[in-house]
Parts: C-alpha cells; sequence; structure tokens
C-alpha cells in the first residue's frame, strides 16, 4: 500500500470523519446555543460539548473494539477450529486420517493469515470483505483461473524474507487441501478439487470438507460466504462420456446443496467453464484482441427470476456473436490453416450446447424434491493456452468414416494469455456480493428486528413532535392556570387585613398561604417536558412572579402574626420567668434582633400549634403551618418594630431568675435519649411473677416510669456533659438581656460556670429527690388475699432471691448518682490514656479521685439524702440491716404457715409471739419505702391471722360436730323454745345440745373463749395476741344464754339435766271446795285448808303427764298436759309472782272463774319453770 493510499484511507477513516461531524456540531452548539435560555451559560454548552466528545469517544472505541474483537475471534476461530465431520460408511479406521486433514486444513490458514498481516496494515481487512467458496473436479483450471483474473493479491507481492511469491499459500501445481486467496476486492477460497468429486478416498474427503463448512459457519455466523463459483473444464464437458458427465455434475449438485444447507444460506452459483481454449480454433479465433479486450465477458447473466431454462437462447445468442465476427476475422487472417481453424470455431462451440445443456440441467436444473440452486450465470473462459486442442467436428468425421484424426500443428509458438476472466471475476461476480440471500427463519428476524428498529425511530420521532405540540399546549394552559391562581391568591389576600395586623388567627390566613404557595415558583414542580426541560416557556417569568408573591405573603402576612402571638404568650406568662425566657428569645429572633436558631423557632411554634390547635383533625392544619415557617425561615427575614416596651418588661421578670435556673431549665429534657432507660419498678423486678408483689398506691402501672434524666444514668451522661456547654450557652445569649448585659458579661460568666455548674446540681438534686420521694411513697405491697396466697408471698419476700431486696438494690443504684458517676469517671480514666471530649468536661467538675470525698462528688446532696435507705440495703442486700427484716418475714410466715393444722388457731395465738407487732417495732425505724411496706406486711399478716380465727371458728360452727347443725335441730321449731310448737324437745338432744362439756360448751371452749370476757354480767369480745376476735358482742350473746341454760338445769356441772322444787297449795277460790295439781304420781292437793308441801324433781318423776283438776268440777274439761316438757307448759299458763323470799316463788293458776294458788321453793334464784328463758333463747350464728 503506497503512503499516499495509506494517508487516503486515514482521513477517511469513521474517527476522522466523526470528529468532523463532532467540530460542527460543538461550533453549533457553542455559537447558537445561546438562543436556547438553558444554553445562555458558557459552562452549560461547555459542558454539553463535553458530552459530545465522550459520547464521541466512546462510540468510536466501542465500535473500534468490537472490530478488533471480531477480526481477532474470526482469525482464531479460522486457525484453531479442528472439526471432525463425520465418517463415511461409519467408519472409524480414519479418523487419524481426517483429523491430519483437518490439521493441515488450519495450518495452511495460519500460515495464509501470518502472511497477510505482514502484508496488509489494516484492520477489518479479513471480515469485511466478501468471501467466494471455488469448488470443480480436479483438474479444472480453478487455480489458473485465480492466477490470471487480474485481482491484486497482497501475498503474491515477494516480501524479501523467503515468503510465497504466489497469490495464496502454495497453490500452484494443483490444490491439494485449500487455498485462502486474499484481494484487496474479496477472499477466494480455492477448494481441492477432490472435495467435490470425493473420489480418492470418500469418507476422508467429506469429512474434511464438512469440517471446512463448519469452519467457514463458526468463523462468520452473519454471512459465511457471498457466493460460489463452480469451475469445470468445457473440455472435459465436450470430450468424457455422458456418464461421467452426469457424475461431475451431480457431485457439483450436491456439493452446492451442503453449502445451503449447512451454512443456512442461499447462494448465488456461478458456473465457469475454464479450458476454452482447449476448443480447436478459440486461439486463432481470438488471438486479434488485446488485454483490455480479453477482459471482458463472455457468457451470460441470468435474470434472478430465470436460471438454467434460459440457457439455450442466451447460448444461441452467443454463438450468433461468434458468427457475426466471423468474417472479419476470416478476412484478417492470411494462414490458410488459421483460416479453417477460425472458420470451424463458432461451429466446434455450437456442438458443445447439447453437454453443456445436459450438464447445467443435471447440476443447477428445477425438480420437485430438490429445488434448484441460484445459477447466476454461465461463463466460458481460458487462463492458459497448453495442451493440445480438440476438434469436435473432425472428431466426429473421423469416427464416422472411420478415418485418422490429424490435425496441422500452429504456425506460432502458443503464449500463455488470460481470456474472459478479469471483468468476469471482478465486475460480475464480485460486483453480486451482496446478492446472498439468508436463511428465511433468519432473514425474518432480521427483518423484525430492521422494522422495530424503523418503528422506533418513527414513535421517537412522532414522540418528540407530540411531545413539542403538547408543552406548546401545557405552556398556554399553565400561563392561563398561573395567571387564574394569581388572581385567586390576590382576591384572597384582600380579605386579610395586613396593617396592621391585630390578631393571630392562623387558621384565617392559612388560605392565603396556601395559594400563595400554590403558585408557581423555582423548583416548586420539576421540568416535566422537554420544553420545560429548555426553558423554552414563560416558565421562569411566571414562577419568580409566584415567588416574589409568595415571599409577600410569609413576611407580610404569616410573620407579623406569629409576632403578635409571642407577644400574647409573653404578656400571659408574666408571671413564668422560664417560659418567658424562651419566648422572649424566639421573639427576637423573628423580629431580626438577634441571631436566627431555626431549629428552636420551630420547636417552639410547633408545640405551640399542637397546645392551640390539638387533636389528629387539626393535624393537616399543624403540617401546613410547618411547611410554610420552614419556607420563611429558609430566606432572610425583614426587619419588623417589636414592642420595646414589653421586651424591658420581659427582661426585668426574667432577670430575676439566676443564670443556673435558666441553664438547668435548658438542660432539662421533655424525654430522654433511647440510650438513657427510664426507670420502672416493672422493669427492676423484671418477670411478672415478681412484678404481681407490689401495686402503685396512686393506681399507675408499675411500667410508670421515672424518666431516664433523673437516673444515676442520666445524671452522668445528660446533666454532668451539658453543664460547661450551656453555661457558655446562656454568656453567649446575653443579647436575650438587653444590652447593658453584653459589657463583661462573658468574663464573669466565665469566672462564676463552676459556680452556675453547682446550683444547677442543687437545682436537678431538688427535683430528683421530689420525683423518687414520690415514687417511693407510691410503691406499696399488693393486697394479701387469703391465707394460702399471704403464706407464699411471705416465703418469696423472704427468700434469698427476694423481689423486694432485687427492688431496693435496683432503687439505691439510682439514688447514687454521685458515686456511680465517680465509679465510670475513674473506670475510664483507667481505661484510656488519653481522655476524651466527655471526660474533659467532666474533669472540670470531679475532683482526683484520691483527694476526692463523699461530700465533694457533685451531686452528693442525692448521695446524703437517700443515705438511710442505701445503708439499709447494703451493697446487694444481703449483710445489711435488711437482713433481720427478712428473719422476721421468715418467723411470720412459719408462723401462718403453721395455723391451717392447728386444731385451735386462737391457742396457737395464745402460746406465741406475735412477729407482725415485731415488725410493727422494726418499721419505725427504717426509712422508707420500707418502713410503709412493714407496715403493710404486718396489717397483711394480722388480717391473715383475724381471717384464720374467723374461718376455724366458722367452719368449727358449721362443721359435722359444730352446733349450727343441732342447735338448728333441737331449737327451732320445737317446745319449750316456741312455746306454740307442738313437738317438743327430746331431752336427750337437749342435754347433748346445753349440758357442760356438750356442743355448745365444746365449740365455745375451743374456738371462742379466748375472745370472750366473761367476767361481768354481760360477756365482751376482746383481742387476742393484736388479733381481732372472729365475733362480736351480738353474737356472743347466745353463747351466755347457754351458760345460763347450763347453769339452771344441769346444778353442779352433771351431765344430765335435773330441776328440784318444792310446791304447796295455798289458796283456793271461794265457789272450789277442792283443788288437784297431779305432777306425774304426785298430786297436789287442796281441800278444807289442809294443804301439803311435796317436793319434784324434773325429769326423774316422770312428769310426762300433768293436770289441773277443780272441785266442783267446771263445765270444760279440766287442764291437762302431756309429755317431757308437761311441767313446763302446764306451770306457762299460771302467773308466777316473786315471793318473800329470792327462792321462793307463786303460782296463781286460772280455769274461768276458779283460781289456785300454789308456793314454789327452789334451790336457786332463778326460777326453773319460768320458760321465758328457754323462749328467748336463739341459735348463736359465727360467719
Amino acid at each position: 500500500m503506497s503512503s499516499l493510499d495509506g494517508l487516503l484511507a486515514m482521513l477517511l477513516g469513521r474517527w476522522v470523519t466523526s470528529f468532523a461531524g463532532l467540530a460542527i456540531a460543538s461550533a453549533l452548539v457553542w455559537y447558537l446555543g445561546p438562543l436556547v435560555p438553558a444554553l445562555r451559560d458558557p459552562l452549560a454548552r461547555a459542558a454539553l460539548i463535553v458530552v459530545f466528545v465522550l459520547l464521541w469517544a466512546a462510540v468510536n472505541g466501542i465500535l473500534t473494539w468490537r472490530r478488533h474483537r471480531r477480526d481477532r475471534a474470526l482469525a482464531a476461530g479460522v486457525i484453531e477450529a479442528s472439526p471432525e465431520g463425520p465418517l463415511a460408511d461409519g467408519r472409524r479406521d480414519n479418523r487419524a486420517e481426517i483429523t491430519e486433514e483437518s490439521a493441515r486444513l488450519r495450518d495452511r490458514l495460519r500460515q495464509s493469515l501470518a502472511l497477510l498481516r505482514k502484508a496488509r496494515g489494516r484492520r477489518g481487512y479479513l471480515y469485511e470483505q466478501p468471501w467466494f467458496l471455488m469448488i470443480g473436479p480436479p483438474g479444472a483450471g480453478k487455480t489458473t483461473a485465480l492466477t490470471q483474473c487480474g485481482l491484486q493479491f497482497p501475498l503474491a507481492q515477494p516480501d524479501g524474507t523467503g515468503g510465497l511469491s504466489a497469490g495464496s499459500v502454495a497453490g500452484v501445481g494443483g490444490t491439494r487441501l485449500c487455498d485462502w486467496w486474499f484481494a484487496d476486492e474479496a477472499v477466494l477460497i480455492d477448494t481441492a478439487g477432490r472435495y467435490t468429486t470425493q473420489d480418492s478416498d470418500h469418507s476422508v474427503d467429506r469429512a474434511g470438507w464438512l469440517a471446512f463448512l463448519d469452519l467457514l459457519r463458526r468463523t462468520r455466523p452473519r454471512q459465511p460466504l457471498n457466493g460460489i463459483l463452480v469451475v469445470i473444464s468445457l473440455a472435459d464437458v465436450g470430450t468424457i462420456p455422458a456418464a461421467e458427465r452426469m457424475g461431475h455434475a451431480l457431485a457439483i449438485r450436491s456439493r452446492i446443496k451442503e453449502v445451503s444447507d449447512r451454512l443456512k444460506t442461499r447462494l448465488p452459483v456461478y458456473a465457469v467453464f475454464s479450458k476454452a481454449d482447449r476448443i480447436a480454433g478459440f486461439t486463432e479465433f481470438f488471438d486479434d484482441l488485446d488485454q483490455q479486450a480479453r477482459q471482458q465477458v463472455w457468457g451470460m447473466t441470468f435474470p434472478l427470476s430465470q436460471g438454467v431454462e434460459a440457457f439455450k437462447s442466451e447460448f444461441r445468442l452467443l454463438i450468433d456473436r461468434l458468427d457475426s465476427r466471423l468474417f472479419e476475422r476470416l478476412q484478417a487472417e492470411r494462414s490458410p490453416d488459421r483460416r479453417v481453424a477460425i472458420a470451424s470455431f463458432p461451429l466446434q462451440i455450437a456442438s458443445l450446447e447439447a453437454p453443456l445443456t445436459e450438464f447445467l440441467q443435471a447440476a443447477f436444473g428445477d425438480t420437485r424434491l430438490d429445488p434448484a440452486p441460484l445459477l447466476r450465470g454461465v461463463y466460458l473462459t481460458s487462463g492458459t493456452q497448453e495442451g493440445t486442442p480438440i476438434d469436435r467436428l473432425t472428431g466426429m468425421l473421423a469416427r464416422t468414416f472411420e478415418v485418422d484424426q490429424k490435425r496441422a500443428p500452429d504456425l506460432r509458438p502458443v503464449v500463455g494469455r488470460a481470456y474472459f476472466i478479469g471483468r468476469t471475476l471482478r465486475e460480475v461476480i464480485l460486483g453480486e456480493a451482496l446478492l446472498v440471500s439468508f436463511d428465511p427463519a433468519a432473514k425474518r428476524r432480521r427483518h423484525v428486528r430492521r422494522l422495530a428498529g424503523f418503528s422506533a425511530v418513527g414513535l421517537v420521532t412522532l414522540g418528540a413532535c407530540l411531545l413539542l405540540w403538547r408543552d406548546d399546549s401545557a405552556n398556554s394552559a399553565a400561563i392561563q392556570h398561573d395567571q387564574l391562581a394569581l388572581d385567586t391568591y390576590r382576591q384572597t389576600l384582600a380579605s386579610v387585613p395586613l396593617d396592621p395586623v391585630n390578631d393571630d388567627d392562623l387558621p384565617r390566613i392559612l388560605p392565603v398561604l396556601d395559594a400563595a404557595a400554590a403558585l408557581p415558583r423555582p423548583g416548586n414542580a420539576p421540568p416535566t417536558s422537554i420544553a420545560a426541560l429548555f426553558d423554552l416557556g414563560q416558565g421562569s417569568k411566571v414562577t419568580e412572579t409566584g415567588r416574589l408573591a409568595y415571599q409577600h405573603a410569609l413576611d407580610q402576612v404569616l410573620l407579623p402574626r406569629l409576632i403578635w402571638r409571642l407577644e400574647s404568650q409573653m404578656r400571659d406568662h408574666l408571671d413564668q420567668p422560664v417560659f418567658l425566657y424562651e419566648a422572649t428569645r424566639v421573639y427576637l429572633m423573628l423580629g431580626n434582633d438577634g441571631p436566627l436558631d431555626i431549629n428552636l423557632v420551630k420547636d417552639w411554634m410547633q408545640l405551640d400549634w399542637s397546645t392551640r390547635y390539638p387533636g389528629a383533625e387539626m393535624q393537616p392544619l399543624r403540617d401546613a403551618l410547618s411547611r410554610h415557617l420552614s419556607v420563611m425561615l429558609a430566606n432572610p427575614l425583614p426587619s419588623i418594630p417589636l414592642d420595646g416596651a414589653l421586651v424591658r418588661m420581659a427582661r426585668s421578670v426574667f432577670s430575676r431568675m439566676s443564670p443556673a435556673e435558666r441553664a438547668y431549665s435548658r438542660i432539662r429534657p421533655t424525654s430522654s435519649p433511647a440510650d438513657v432507660m427510664a426507670w420502672s419498678p416493672a422493669s427492676a423486678l423484671g418477670s411478672a411473677d415478681a412484678a404481681s408483689l407490689f401495686v402503685r398506691t396512686s393506681g399507675r402501672p408499675l411500667t410508670d416510669s421515672i424518666p431516664g434524666f433523673f437516673t444515676a444514668r442520666g445524671f452522668r451522661d445528660m446533666l454532668l456533659p451539658a453543664l460547661a456547654p450551656t453555661a457558655k450557652q446562656i454568656s453567649d445569649e446575653s443579647w436575650v438581656l438587653g444590652p447593658q448585659t453584653n459589657t463583661a458579661a462573658p468574663a464573669a460568666d466565665a469566672q462564676n460556670v463552676p459556680a452556675i455548674e453547682r446550683q444547677v446540681i442543687a437545682l436537678y438534686a431538688k427535683d430528683y429527690e421530689q420525683r423518687w420521694d414520690a415514687m417511693l411513697n407510691d410503691i406499696s405491697l399488693a393486697p394479701f388475699r387469703d391465707h394460702m396466697d399471704t403464706v407464699q408471698k411471705l416465703y418469696v419476700m423472704a427468700s434469698p432471691q427476694s423481689p423486694m431486696r432485687d427492688l431496693l438494690v435496683s432503687i439505691t443504684q439510682q439514688l447514687q448518682p454521685a458515686h456511680a458517676a465517680a465509679q465510670a469517671t475513674a473506670q475510664s480514666g483507667a481505661a484510656k490514656a488519653k481522655p476524651d471530649a466527655q471526660s474533659n468536661q467532666l474533669s472540670g467538675i470531679f475532683t482526683p479521685a484520691a483527694a476526692a470525698t463523699p461530700t465533694t462528688l457533685p451531686g452528693h446532696e442525692i448521695d446524703d439524702y437517700y443515705r438511710p435507705l442505701v445503708d439499709f440495703t447494703g451493697p446487694s442486700g444481703q449483710a445489711a440491716p435488711i437482713a433481720g427484716i427478712f428473719h422476721l418475714l421468715n418467723q411470720l410466715q412459719s408462723e401462718l404457715a403453721q395455723l391451717p393444722n392447728a386444731s385451735s388457731p386462737s391457742g396457737v395465738l395464745q402460746n406465741s409471739q406475735d412477729p407482725a407487732q415485731l415488725l410493727l417495732a422494726e418499721a419505725d425505724r427504717q426509712p422508707q419505702p420500707v418502713a410503709h411496706w412493714l407496715h403493710q406486711i404486718a396489717a397483711f399478716g394480722t388480717t391473715t391471722l383475724v381471717n384464720d380465727a374467723h374461718q376455724a371458728a366458722a367452719t368449727a360452727f358449721v362443721g359435722m360436730d359444730g352446733p349450727s347443725k343441732l342447735c338448728h335441730a333441737v331449737v327451732d321449731g320445737h317446745y319449750p323454745f316456741n312455746p306454740r310448737a307442738r313437738s317438743e324437745t327430746p331431752i336427750s338432744s337437749f342435754t347433748k345440745l346445753f349440758s357442760p362439756g356438750g356442743v355448745l360448751d365444746s365449740y365455745f371452749k375451743t374456738q371462742l373463749a379466748p375472745y370472750v370476757d366473761t367476767s361481768g354480767s354481760t360477756w365482751h369480745v376482746q383481742g387476742v395476741g393484736g388479733v381481732a376476735p372472729p365475733v362480736t358482742d351480738a353474737q356472743i350473746l347466745p353463747f351466755q344464754q347457754a351458760s345460763v341454760i347450763r347453769n339452771l338445769y344441769f346444778p353442779s356441772g352433771g351431765q344430765y339435766p335435773s330441776l328440784h322444787f318444792t310446791i304447796k297449795p295455798v289458796s283456793i277460790d271461794p265457789q272450789s271446795k277442792k283443788v288437784v295439781l297431779a305432777l306425774g304420781q304426785s298430786d297436789i292437793a287442796w281441800q278444807a285448808e289442809d294443804a301439803q308441801e311435796t317436793s319434784i324433781t324434773w325429769p326423774q318423776d316422770a312428769l310426762d303427764n300433768d293436770s289441773l283438776t277443780f272441785t266442783p268440777p267446771l263445765p270444760t274439761p279440766p287442764l291437762t298436759v302431756q309429755g317431757p316438757w308437761a311441767i313446763f307448759r302446764l306451770f306457762s299458763t299460771a302467773r308466777m309472782e316473786h315471793g318473800n323470799g329470792p327462792t321462793h316463788f307463786f303460782a296463781t293458776f286460772h280455769a274461768g272463774d276458779r283460781q289456785a294458788n300454789f308456793a314454789i321453793e327452789t334451790d336457786s334464784a332463778f326460777n326453773p319453770l319460768y320458760w321465758h328463758v328457754l323462749q328467748s333463747f336463739q341459735c348463736p350464728v359465727v360467719q
């Protein structure tokens, strides 16, 4: 390649041409870009040009890289591929020979590419050129045609290094395998003739052929070949037998079909009949042609719609063309022999029509089962003039007349010339390199992709047009919409007073703010169209107007009302210095009279709005106001005149608040950080079972906690680190106090920082103690439900894993903040060689550990205040006064545990020391909340004892051996307890119930006697061992009555009832002459003042049949009673009166107008016959 050609190739290369386009595009952007608003900035235009350069470099680089990769892959695939074709006839013994065949193919190609790389410098040559395959029988002249075609083969040039000088790799004197001819215009593959005929060794030849096709398909997958050249010797077609000629034709047809099937393409086929010079007269006929004339095409090219069927007509036209030239040639030739040869040449060619037609029909004809190949044309060529010409005419005459065929030798020596090859190959065959058609499926896929690509381009173009049209419409609509929004804003603004502002009605002005915010503003909405992206509309002007209107609404509508609100708050809180101080800070900030703290202003307003507009229904209002406030604070605030008198008044109020109070109000948070845990009884107790032992007196849950700020961790991590920064902040806020405080204030504050810190800690300690005192006084023991619950809870509280101990230990850990902070600081100092920032802050607070005493630790006030509780609990609640308390709890638990097994709980109480009373005595000496808990435990224990006593008394009363059932069976509905009852109480039942040691007497002595004072005339209940009696005075009355009955009817403690008295008649009425009182077997009679005294004993005298009879008799039957209680029934009808002595009584009986009077003398002052003592008795109730 010449240097000029190389320079031209470089100038016409893709990099140079595309760079020219890049330069033009960059110039257009730079000079015409200012016409587009988005490109007015030179930086924007430069950035766009840089993007163009990057895209240009990226696209060209990718294309070059892909081209290099494609060439490398092609060369590697061609060289390294080693396919093994199928073995014919199933023979595997030729595998080594086949492998050798494929290896030789690779070696030849590797050698060719190496020579090509040395001869050609530019890349892409191998893949981009069209590839043509040459097939034909051996000796057909394929290689000769290539050497004489006139193409430029770079490899044919001598390289001076010993390389081959032919146009291919060793492609001279017959092709053993295949030769690769690399021309400037194409790559021509000259295959060995045996691949076509496959007659030397069929299996090896076929395997090599198929391997060759597979090689082509892999190395050029998209377009393996561009065409096939079928080269056949014209002399062979005319001279070989018909069968052999048909064999060649069928072999060629098979090879073409194999190529089409293997490569999935339909290739144009060019039939080239070589060695036309072997036809007699060829040399003489065309001897007058110069070199240019010899390059012309001699043959025919068929239309795409026709094929071999057009051969005959085209061939006759070819003969006619020879005939038209014949006279000219005969006239120009002087040699008789040559004239004869010239004259016979057209006839010689015409004689080939039949064999050529037969050959072409067999090789390229169309059949139903085998479609015809795409035969593009038939061409006759001559590469060299070698060998003896064939005279078909004389040969036929000789064979007909049986004479020898002789031909005179040429008069001139033969010179090797190429006829009809150059233009045939260069212009006709290579000119149709793009005629190859692909596999229908692949063709359809390419068609679909191409259609999709064009459709995409069309859709993009259409979409761009639609977007531009839409943008134009949207721009007009947006302008109208924005104008309407601006008009709406102006109308809304007209309803709100602007100057002066004397209200803080924020919901009223919210529509104005929303309307102003709805106006288009810069950044209010991202560009959504092409026009917006390139600023082709009027949006910038409209948005600037909207921005100014919104800023005006914020500064003139919202800000004055916020200031008005702050003024109202300041006037309403003149008695609250802390609130007033913070409000004044925000007030001065909004009035542009102090440095603006955006976060402070936001927090203040949000807290105020959450109070003024509470609830979920007002959340949208609060959110909208927060958005407007954020926008307002993001821009410089205007200077608004403030109420100087109000500011001076506020300063006079909060200036009385010490710096420590202001600092403490700033440090004290409304909530604690997540890493500083709040303390709650539930978290200290841990498990739910342990938490069930305690309740809050106020009714709050145990999870209700003390904020983390008021814990030991909060003291260490929240209060102490914030002391110095807050003091500095307070000094920096001297402007809030007024101009007179600005001078010398920083120096004074710097000197007073330690004092301020101590005062802050003192304020903190006061709050700390108040919160913890409230918590400790609010923690109580959960009430004990019953005896078993009391025993179990006391057992748990007195155990080594006592929840009470755990709770006290947890509490005391929080009540020593100074000690805990000192320990943490000491550990941190020991673990780190260099103190961190927090340690530096604490270093000014803590004194060195060696010199520190409990009173010098910050926060020691808290530790000292709770020292009694800490000392009581001890480090772990073990060797401390608390241990003695747990010993008493164990005693109480043991005593209560024994009560259910005791036959008489009251006896147990009488015989033991009262641990509950001991706990009460101990409670008065202990700190809170221990004292309160001990009082509760003592009360719970006493209550349990009372309940146990009550339960035991009630259970024994209604039990199997108790008096309840028997008493009601004896008393209820029976005489003498019920005077109207017909049934009478059996004497045995009466004895069982009322006798000494009987049911009532035994129950009373066992269950109630310790609780009853029987020393007086009326019994009274009394407590035992601090335990209240299980009965009341009213409930004990029946037992006293039972005692009276027992003493009356069971004298001397006998086990059976016994009454003894004497009775004597005293007087009768005048109408009666005689009266008889029959008491069992004894008759007490009065007759003529004759009266006898009779002694009676009940119930031994069988007084179960008694009567009173008057003489003369009455109209009515005499008074008669029966039963064990008959004497009581009889005397119940008499009137009893006291006599002269305490044991003397009178009984007066009345029967109609009759009466009798009897004198009775008893053993006691209580008349046993006076039945009212039994009638008034009711069964006792114990429950």
